[in-house]
């Protein structure tokens, strides 16, 4: 997956999991609550199944899920583009 398209669909699955939300690259997720504990589960279960990745628990912290451009760092430090 390139990586406009590795966030294309990163926004793609934040919008999914907070409906409604005005989303960006740089959009601070947690701190503006758009996600939250519940919505954070979703998005990582959508990002497994969308790139083919396990996260584990001890990788599901604020630092990684922090904007959809951290999402997509995180992702690319798993080896996907």
């Amino acid at each position: 997956m390139a990586e406009d398209s590795a966030l294309r669909t990163v926004l793609a699955a934040v919008r999914e999991v907070a409906p409604g939300a005005e989303v960006s690259e740089d959009t601070q997720l947690i701190a503006h609550r758009i996600i939250d504990s519940l919505s954070l589960l979703s998005l990582v279960a959508l990002l497994e199944k969308e790139f083919s990745v396990t996260v584990r628990d001890s990788e599901i912290l604020p630092a990684h899920f922090e904007t959809p451009l951290a999402i997509r760092a995180f992702l690319k430090s798993k080896g996907h583009s």
